[in-house]
């Protein structure tokens, strides 16, 4: 069974990659599982929190400015960007409060190793993901019901009771699983974790694709405007961001890298985000209507850290071409 997980974790990139496709051909295994949906978003959090000493890292915060601007960018900022967007565009309903959505939510539970992986600043992911999981249940509401209005048929104390619910069970799973198995054993077993993590991952994008299946395909201009929204809030956003940061550090001075590792870190979060929390936490109308979009919005998650990898040696590492002498001039 360790030799399975552990194979499982060190294949992880590969399998979440083919874990949307998997779910697209076995849509009745999902609807076998889709009452668990809640339970494996509690577990996807727990996992993810399971090697985070969240006091420590509570304890630990270094430049809160810095770091409370940021939140205040990606989690309140951006969400009314969007907005304002998607108004100016004529956006569908749907479709525009699936984006105000996936803007409000924190970062993926996996973006800490995810940076790690792509040499970014892992440290601050992990504190952005920490504190801007812990502040969600009090901006959703804000943002969404208050600021912009959205028709989430719920009322802000019941988004925010549901919220604090979902959150504060992940964190006692992961604070019980983290002082029952010993943060020892942790550090051994990462790997084994890393295939547990992975499984519950692939088990989750086969259930999201429940009821989805290759019927998505039926309706080619429904598919199309979903994907294209999807890959947009991910992809787009991300991509965005970096072309901000790339421009910005040529316009200041010559640098050794297009990007820093810190830059690429708060782009790598804008774009990759923890919408599936609200799939806990929403009516099953509200699910409904989003599902669509939040399935397709698996590729490119699941897809980021094999697409990303290449980009971001390139970004970090590039090389500035060293000015070419003058040629003096003959008299």
């Amino acid at each position: 069974m360790i030799t399975f997980f552990t194979f499982f974790g060190q294949q992880a990139r590969l399998i979440l990659a083919l874990g949307v496709l998997i779910g697209l051909f076995l849509p009745n295994f999902g609807e076998i599982v889709a009452p668990a949906l809640q339970v494996l978003v509690v577990l996807l959090l727990a996992t993810a929190m399971i090697r985070v000493d969240l006091l420590q890292v509570l304890s630990h915060l270094k430049n809160p400015i810095k770091l409370g601007g940021l939140l205040f960018l990606l989690m309140i900022a951006l969400p009314v960007i969007i907005h304002l967007a998607c108004q100016f565009i004529g956006l569908s309903p749907v479709l525009h409060i699936a984006l105000v959505l996936v803007a409000c939510a924190p970062p993926l539970a996996s973006a800490p190793s995810m940076a790690a992986l792509l040499k970014l600043d892992d440290a601050l992911v992990l504190n952005i993901l920490v504190v801007g999981t812990l502040i969600v249940p009090f901006t959703v509401p804000l943002i969404t019901l208050y600021l912009l209005e959205l028709p989430l048929n719920l009322d802000p104390l019941s988004l925010l009771s549901r919220l604090l619910l979902t959150i504060s069970l992940a964190i006692i799973l992961a604070i019980f699983l983290r002082k029952t198995i010993g943060e020892t054993r942790l550090i051994r077993y990462h790997k084994l974790m890393d295939g547990v993590s992975a499984l519950i991952m692939l088990i989750f994008a086969i259930v999201i694709m429940n009821g989805i299946g290759l019927h998505a395909f039926d309706d080619m201009d429904a598919f199309v405007e979903n994907l294209s929204a999807a890959l947009f809030a991910n992809w787009g956003i991300h991509l965005l961001f970096l072309i901000v940061f790339v421009a910005s550090r040529k316009i200041s001075k010559p640098r050794n890298s297009l990007i820093s590792p810190t830059q690429g870190a708060v782009a790598l979060m804008a774009g990759n985000r923890n919408a599936a929390l609200f799939l806990a936490t929403f009516p099953p109308e509200t699910v409904t209507s989003l599902l669509l979009f939040i399935a397709l919005a698996q590729f490119p998650i699941y897809l980021t850290p094999l697409a990303s990898t290449p980009l971001y040696g390139w970004l970090t590492k590039y090389k500035e071409s060293p000015p070419s002498p003058s040629t003096p001039t003959k008299i």
